[in-house]
Order: C-alpha cells, then sequence, then structure tokens
C-alpha cells in the first residue's frame, strides 16, 4: 500500500514526577533521518528511541519532540536530610550545655534551617520515565502513521487516474504508429526518386536499405516495454513494503521509453501525443517523491 512521508502525530504518558508529551513531524527524505528535541538527562537513551522510530517508519526526514513537564507535587515536596538535621540537632544541644541555655531543640527551629531540606537530585533518566517516553513515542508512532496512511490513499487514487491516462495516450500512438514505418519508407523512396537515377543503383540494395532506414522509426518495442512499466507499477502499489524507491525507478523507466518514442517518431500526432505522455509521467514523478 501507498504511505505518504508527511504527517504528524503525537502520544502521551505520565509518571508519578512526569506529564510526557510526544510529538513526531516528518517531511520528504531519500533516507531516514532522525533529529530528536528533548530534556538532556535522556539523551543517554536516544538509541533505543530511533530503534523505535525504525522499526516503524522506513523513509522521512523525522522530528521527534520530547517534552516532559514535572508535576506541581514533585517540584515543591523536598526530602529532609536527616543527617544534616541530626548534625544541627547535636550541635544546638551542644551549644546549649556549654552556655547553660534553656528550653529544647524542636522541629520548629530545625525547620529554620534551609539546608538541613535535600538538594534536587537531578534527572538521570530513571527507568520509569524512560519507558513511559517510550510508550508515548509507540502511540505518537502509531498516530503519524494513520496519517500518512491517509496521505497515501489520497496519492493511490491519484496514480490510478494518472495511469488509466497513460494506458490511453499509449492506445493513442499504437494507433498512429502502424503508419508510421510505411510513411517514412513512402517518404524516403520518394526522395531516392526524384535525385537518384533509378539506373545507376542497385535496386534490391538501395530497398534493403530503405527497410533499415524505416525500421528505426518502429516504436512497437517502446509501446510495449510502456504497458509493462504501467503494469508494473499498478502491481508495485499492491505491496505491503515501502515503494517510493522502486516506484521512482519504474517512473524513470517510463520517462525513459517516452522520451525514446517522441525522439524516433516521424509522425506530428505521435510528437504530441509523447508530450502529453511525459507531462503525466512528470506529474507521477513528482508525486512519487512523497511516497515513503
Amino acid at each position: 500500500m501507498i504511505r505518504s512521508m508527511t504527517g504528524y502525530g503525537k502520544g502521551s504518558a505520565s509518571t508519578e514526577l512526569y506529564d510526557i508529551q510526544v510529538e513526531i513531524k516528518s517531511v520528504n527524505h531519500r533516507f531516514l533521518d532522525l533529529s530528536f528535541r528533548m530534556p538532556s538527562f535522556l539523551s543517554g537513551t536516544e538509541m533505543k528511541f530511533r530503534d523505535v522510530i525504525k522499526s516503524g517508519m522506513a523513509r522521512g526526514s523525522v522530528t521527534a519532540f520530547v517534552n516532559l513537564t514535572k508535576k506541581p507535587a514533585a517540584q515543591n515536596i523536598r526530602a529532609i536530610d536527616k543527617n544534616v538535621a541530626q548534625m544541627y540537632t547535636d550541635m544546638l544541644n551542644d551549644l546549649k550545655q556549654k552556655l547553660n541555655l534553656g528550653g529544647e531543640v524542636t522541629l520548629d527551629i530545625l525547620l529554620k534551617f534551609n539546608d538541613i531540606f535535600a538538594q534536587p537530585q537531578k534527572d538521570e533518566g530513571d527507568d520509569d520515565t524512560v519507558k513511559a517516553v517510550l510508550s508515548a513515542l509507540d502511540e505518537a508512532i502509531i498516530d503519524i502513521n494513520k496519517y500518512r496512511d491517509l496521505e497515501g490513499n489520497e496519492l493511490n487514487n491519484d496514480f490510478d487516474i494518472r495511469l488509466f491516462e497513460l494506458g490511453q495516450f499509449v492506445d493513442e500512438i499504437e494507433k498512429h504508429s502502424k503508419d508510421a514505418v510505411r510513411i517514412q519508407y513512402d517518404r524516403l523512396k520518394e526522395r531516392v526518386d526524384k535525385f537518384v537515377d533509378a539506373n545507376s543503383i542497385n535496386k534490391e540494395r538501395l530497398e534493403h536499405e530503405l527497410v533499415l532506414i524505416s525500421d528505426k522509426v518502429d516504436i512497437s518495442e517502446e509501446i510495449t516495454r510502456l504497458r509493462a512499466h504501467i503494469a508494473l507499477f499498478k502491481k508495485t502499489m499492491e505491496s505491503d513494503k515501502p515503494l517510493g524507491k522502486i516506484l521512482n525507478n519504474i517512473v524513470q523507466e517510463l520517462h525513459r521509453e517516452a522520451s525514446t518514442t517522441s525522439a524516433k517518431t516521424n509522425l506530428t500526432e505521435i510528437s504530441h501525443i509523447s508530450v502529453k505522455l511525459k507531462e503525466i509521467i512528470e506529474n507521477i514523478r513528482e508525486q512519487v517523491q512523497n511516497v515513503e
């Protein structure tokens, strides 16, 4: 089936610490070109993310945006460093004894020392976070591929119309080509009779040369190959694997045969149809650039 390289998808997940959003955007590219926009503490897991995208997308310039928003509770709650609190308690009790002070070392007093609260550790991309990002990434890939499949279906319909038009033009060329060789032979024969003394040449040799020259305008093989390439294009569209490169090669062959047909013909009618033929092939070629 045809799948476009252009698309957008998103996925989400959540952990105790984060709300996670993953967005994927893709545009045309000859190969699979991946780039990421995500927090630096996840950079060590980029290869995992690449492998996931490679398993779901074959071609395109793909950018993945990974956004992690820390939940309010995770931002506001800070753990108490018990070792520091114990040091302050011992220090204050020692000071109380030395200075013969009254009162007790209470929690209210300890809370006035900011450094008893543990400094927040840098996020290092723990397993739960990575698993959640991978889950959101999977969801985003499914979403973008739905989008790309819809666009691919539109491309498929367009190809069907263009290939039908190609087939009609090839049929027209074939009708005109049946007289092309005879017309070329008659023209050459007329010129020879006009400029060369018939008694001074070998008529059998002349006939042979005229036939050889006339055969050079025979486009029956090109017509056969054009039809074969059209049939191959249609058959290839039914495949489940990525088709962009294969279809592009077929289009190149179609263009080659159309150009040869135009160059060999000696009839104005065929020349005009060949121009239309190449216009349609060029349109198909432009659309094929969007196929994965």
